[in-house]
Protein backbone atom coordinates (compact mmCIF):
# COMPACT_ATOMS: atom_id res chain seq x y z
CA UNK A 1 0.00 0.00 0.00
CA UNK A 2 1.18 3.84 -0.93
CA UNK A 3 2.11 6.93 0.98
CA UNK A 4 -1.99 8.10 2.19
CA UNK A 5 -2.10 11.80 1.24
CA UNK A 6 -5.26 13.81 3.02
CA UNK A 7 -6.12 17.46 2.10
CA UNK A 8 -8.19 19.32 5.19
CA UNK A 9 -9.56 22.45 3.56
CA UNK A 10 -10.53 25.32 4.74
CA UNK A 11 -10.77 29.23 5.56
CA UNK A 12 -9.11 28.90 8.99
CA UNK A 13 -9.73 32.82 9.50
CA UNK A 14 -8.11 32.68 12.09
CA UNK A 15 -7.32 28.68 12.61
CA UNK A 16 -8.14 28.01 16.74
CA UNK A 17 -7.42 25.38 18.99
CA UNK A 18 -10.83 23.11 17.77
CA UNK A 19 -9.04 23.00 13.81
CA UNK A 20 -5.48 22.21 15.67
CA UNK A 21 -7.01 19.36 17.61
CA UNK A 22 -8.78 17.91 14.05
CA UNK A 23 -4.78 18.32 12.21
CA UNK A 24 -3.31 16.65 15.38
CA UNK A 25 -5.67 13.76 15.12
CA UNK A 26 -5.78 13.68 11.23
CA UNK A 27 -1.85 13.66 11.17
CA UNK A 28 -1.79 10.27 13.32
CA UNK A 29 -3.74 8.59 11.11
CA UNK A 30 -2.28 9.66 7.63
CA UNK A 31 1.30 9.40 6.57
CA UNK A 32 1.04 13.08 4.95
CA UNK A 33 -1.73 16.12 5.50
CA UNK A 34 -2.09 18.58 3.15
CA UNK A 35 -4.39 21.86 4.87
CA UNK A 36 -5.25 24.20 2.23
CA UNK A 37 -6.53 27.36 3.29
CA UNK A 38 -9.33 28.30 0.67
CA UNK A 39 -10.05 31.34 -0.46
CA UNK A 40 -13.77 32.07 -0.73
CA UNK A 41 -14.84 34.73 -3.09
CA UNK A 42 -17.70 35.40 -1.20
CA UNK A 43 -16.32 36.31 1.98
CA UNK A 44 -14.13 39.34 3.35
CA UNK A 45 -10.68 37.96 5.13
CA UNK A 46 -10.30 38.63 8.38
CA UNK A 47 -7.02 37.64 8.07
CA UNK A 48 -5.45 37.66 4.55
CA UNK A 49 -4.63 34.58 3.10
CA UNK A 50 -0.52 34.78 3.34
CA UNK A 51 -1.55 35.24 7.56
CA UNK A 52 -3.46 32.32 7.46
CA UNK A 53 -1.10 29.87 5.71
CA UNK A 54 2.22 31.41 7.66
CA UNK A 55 0.23 30.78 10.91
CA UNK A 56 -0.61 27.46 9.93
CA UNK A 57 2.60 26.44 9.45
CA UNK A 58 3.83 28.07 13.14
CA UNK A 59 0.83 26.43 14.40
CA UNK A 60 1.87 22.92 13.06
CA UNK A 61 5.53 22.76 12.90
CA UNK A 62 5.59 20.12 15.53
CA UNK A 63 4.65 17.89 13.16
CA UNK A 64 6.61 16.27 10.64
CA UNK A 65 3.57 15.22 8.11
CA UNK A 66 2.03 18.30 7.96
CA UNK A 67 2.44 20.82 5.10
CA UNK A 68 0.47 24.11 4.83
CA UNK A 69 -0.65 25.90 1.55
CA UNK A 70 -2.80 28.26 -0.01
CA UNK A 71 -5.82 27.37 -2.71
CA UNK A 72 -8.08 29.22 -5.23
CA UNK A 73 -10.61 27.12 -6.79
CA UNK A 74 -13.02 24.01 -5.66
CA UNK A 75 -11.87 21.66 -2.82
CA UNK A 76 -11.54 18.85 -5.41
CA UNK A 77 -9.12 20.91 -7.47
CA UNK A 78 -6.94 21.18 -4.59
CA UNK A 79 -7.06 17.54 -3.92
CA UNK A 80 -6.15 17.10 -7.60
CA UNK A 81 -3.60 19.63 -6.84
CA UNK A 82 -1.89 17.60 -3.77
CA UNK A 83 -2.29 14.44 -5.48
CA UNK A 84 -4.75 13.59 -2.16
CA UNK A 85 -6.35 10.16 -1.77
CA UNK A 86 -8.90 11.22 0.20
CA UNK A 87 -10.39 14.96 2.22
CA UNK A 88 -10.69 15.48 5.95
CA UNK A 89 -13.40 17.23 7.35
CA UNK A 90 -14.21 18.50 10.86
CA UNK A 91 -16.90 16.78 12.50
CA UNK A 92 -18.80 19.38 14.15
CA UNK A 93 -22.38 21.48 14.41
CA UNK A 94 -22.89 21.69 10.18
CA UNK A 95 -22.62 17.91 10.19
CA UNK A 96 -25.93 17.53 7.54
CA UNK A 97 -24.16 19.66 5.32
CA UNK A 98 -20.72 18.37 5.69
CA UNK A 99 -21.96 15.30 4.61
CA UNK A 100 -24.36 16.56 1.80
CA UNK A 101 -20.53 17.86 0.43
CA UNK A 102 -19.32 14.80 1.03
CA UNK A 103 -21.52 13.10 -1.24
CA UNK A 104 -20.93 15.59 -4.23
CA UNK A 105 -17.30 15.05 -3.93
CA UNK A 106 -17.99 11.85 -4.35
CA UNK A 107 -20.43 12.12 -7.09
CA UNK A 108 -18.01 14.41 -9.11
CA UNK A 109 -14.78 13.32 -8.19
CA UNK A 110 -14.89 9.84 -6.92
CA UNK A 111 -13.01 11.68 -3.70
CA UNK A 112 -13.98 10.27 -0.36
CA UNK A 113 -14.61 12.36 2.96
CA UNK A 114 -13.21 11.62 6.19
CA UNK A 115 -14.53 13.00 9.22
CA UNK A 116 -12.35 13.74 12.26
CA UNK A 117 -14.30 15.12 15.86
CA UNK A 118 -11.82 17.28 17.54
CA UNK A 119 -11.56 17.02 21.27
CA UNK A 120 -14.35 17.63 23.67
CA UNK A 121 -12.97 20.74 24.98
CA UNK A 122 -12.60 22.54 22.25
CA UNK A 123 -15.50 21.06 19.83
CA UNK A 124 -17.37 24.13 20.34
CA UNK A 125 -14.66 27.11 19.34
CA UNK A 126 -15.64 28.36 16.20
CA UNK A 127 -13.74 31.17 13.47
CA UNK A 128 -17.00 33.31 14.15
CA UNK A 129 -16.20 32.76 18.27
CA UNK A 130 -12.90 33.59 18.00
CA UNK A 131 -13.79 37.11 15.46
CA UNK A 132 -16.28 37.94 18.31
CA UNK A 133 -14.23 37.64 20.87
CA UNK A 134 -11.32 39.93 19.33
CA UNK A 135 -14.33 42.51 18.14
CA UNK A 136 -15.61 42.97 21.38
CA UNK A 137 -12.21 43.23 23.11
CA UNK A 138 -11.48 40.32 24.68
CA UNK A 139 -8.15 39.69 24.07
CA UNK A 140 -6.95 38.52 27.25
CA UNK A 141 -8.91 35.52 26.77
CA UNK A 142 -7.90 34.36 23.41
CA UNK A 143 -5.42 31.94 24.85
CA UNK A 144 -8.34 29.69 25.81
CA UNK A 145 -9.62 29.44 21.88
CA UNK A 146 -6.35 30.07 19.91
CA UNK A 147 -3.23 28.60 19.52
CA UNK A 148 -0.17 30.75 20.89
CA UNK A 149 0.99 32.47 17.65
CA UNK A 150 -2.54 33.33 16.83
CA UNK A 151 -3.01 35.12 20.08
CA UNK A 152 0.09 36.91 19.60
CA UNK A 153 -0.54 37.93 15.65
CA UNK A 154 -4.57 39.28 17.04
CA UNK A 155 -3.09 40.73 20.21
CA UNK A 156 -0.41 42.86 17.81
CA UNK A 157 -3.34 43.85 15.12
CA UNK A 158 -5.49 46.71 14.39
CA UNK A 159 -8.82 46.08 12.80
CA UNK A 160 -10.16 47.81 10.57
CA UNK A 161 -14.25 47.54 11.26
CA UNK A 162 -13.80 43.71 11.42
CA UNK A 163 -13.16 43.55 7.58
CA UNK A 164 -9.87 42.90 7.98
CA UNK A 165 -6.36 42.86 10.14
CA UNK A 166 -3.49 45.06 9.60
CA UNK A 167 -0.10 43.82 11.66
CA UNK A 168 1.47 46.73 12.89
CA UNK A 169 5.28 46.07 12.28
Amino acid sequence: MGVTVALYPGSFDPFHLGHLSVVERAALLFDRLVIAVMSNPAKTGFLSIDQRVALLQRCTNHLGNVRCVSHDGLTVDAVAAERADLIVRALGKEAAAEYEMAAMNVMVSGIRTIFVASEPTTARISSTVVRSMVAAGRLDKLSAVVPGPVSEVLRRARYSDMHGVVLDR
